[in-house]
């Protein structure tokens, strides 16, 4: 058994957890849909749960990672276009987490304003403080936390409705223009210009 037998058990347990949730995962879903033996998924994890999560860390790492290298902006409006079109780019991944953190939400810290994981909405929460900072945006600093937690949650809501049949090409690029426009106006009180 090798790292390649490890890696394509979770691979295609990411794919099938985001597709199909908790109880419609199993490791013998696993074993048919990766054409990996029981035995073999078993040497390397003791449950499902153990595989869920090795990759909710992982993905959130490479998430991070690549936020990361998201290309520096000289306006939070361009920025937030960035994060949306980001989310959908890495759909499946962001899918995953969301559907993980549904099932295993009383293992999360739970914090006065829910469950959410923190690190959930940070990208956003950053675009808002650039937005205060360039004046872009009508929001306080007090308003920060809560408008990215509500902006984090409705762009996850689209991810959600077309998991797993992502929008491409001229349909992505409208998608999350209709989005964009949508969160801009109610953070600056005016109507977005169409690109």
């Amino acid at each position: 058994m090798t790292a390649t037998t490890k890696t394509t058990i979770l691979n295609k347990s990411k794919q099938l957890f985001a597709l199909h949730g908790y109880e419609g995962f199993s490791i013998r879903i696993l074993s048919k849909e990766s054409g990996v033996g029981l035995s073999s998924i078993y040497h390397f994890f003791e449950d499902k749960d153990q595989i869920l999560t090795e990759i909710f860390k992982q993905v959130g790492k490479e998430l991070g990672q690549k936020r990361q290298e998201l290309p520096a902006r000289r306006s939070a409006n361009d920025m937030l276009k960035d994060r949306i079109l980001f989310q959908f780019t890495n759909i499946e991944d962001v899918v995953f987490v969301l559907k993980y953190y549904l099932h295993f939400r009383p293992q999360f810290l739970r914090l006065d304003s829910g469950y959410i994981p923190s690190k959930a909405y940070l990208h956003v929460e950053e675009v808002l403080h650039f937005g205060i900072q360039t004046s872009e945006f009508a929001i306080t600093e007090a308003d920060v936390e809560k408008q990215s937690k509500v902006i984090a949650h409705a762009i996850n809501g689209f991810l959600l409705e077309y998991y797993p049949s992502p929008p491409q090409g001229k349909e992505l690029k409208s998608v999350v223009a209709s989005i964009h426009s949508f969160l801009i106006r109610g953070l600056t009180n005016k109507e977005v210009q169409p690109v």
